[in-house]
């Protein structure tokens, strides 16, 4: 009994500190996008795995915009609701979308393969790409890039399911962090922040 209740306690804990992180920027109607120097403390390269299990890093895709986003593929509803909203903006951007790499990273590698996230995240939009790891590489990354997840067991099929920081994370043409935008209210804002960059005005 006593090991249910510091669990939930530390469970509410860790919902609160992601809440807390997802209302962050979004009662401001304006840009989020952030001078490099705001976050230099956050973000820097990685290298996961990605489709066909070849090691895929944030530095490959330099001179592109790329939008970070830590999910996992038996997500009920957060996650491919991001994910259909990432590609409304790259349907959005129109021929600019080829200067913008979308990045889903699995919180969950014991049970996402590459080979389950090459036949997941292509079927929102063809062009992005799914990474996994083991644990310990992917819970450096999202350490770097400010985001936080834990696993929460149910009675269903599933067995448990994963609570996280629900933001997609704007990375310039340098690699450096620029943004976080809450999926929930700041899709527009994100959209805007991308045409930004790409015009160099920021």
């Amino acid at each position: 009994m006593l090991r249910k209740v510091l669990f939930m306690l530390a469970f509410l804990k860790v919902a609160s500190i992601i809440f807390a992180q997802g209302i962050e920027d979004s009662e401001s109607s304006h840009s989020i996008l952030k001078n490099p120097k705001y976050y230099e403390n956050y973000g820097g390269d990685f290298s996961l795995t990605g489709p066909d299990g070849k090691i895929i890093s944030l530095e490959d895709f330099r001179d592109k915009l790329v939008l970070v986003y830590f999910g996992y593929t038996f997500c009920p509803d957060v996650c491919p609701i991001t994910l259909s909203k990432l590609k409304l903006v790259m349907l959005d951007l129109g021929e600019k979308a080829e200067d913008v790499q979308v990045i889903f990273i699995s919180i969950d590698p014991e049970r996402d393969s590459y080979m389950r996230l090459k036949d997941y995240v292509p079927y929102f939009h063809p062009t992005f790409i799914g990474l996994t790891g083991s644990e310990a590489d992917i819970a450096a990354v999202a350490k770097k890039y400010q985001t936080i997840y834990i696993k929460q067991k149910v009675e269903s099929e599933a067995e448990y399911l994963m609570a996280h920081t629900d933001v997609v994370i704007l990375v310039d043409q340098n690699g450096k962090y620029r943004g976080r935008y809450k999926s929930k209210f700041d899709m527009g804002k994100l959209t805007k922040d991308i045409n930004r960059l790409l015009e160099k005005s920021y």
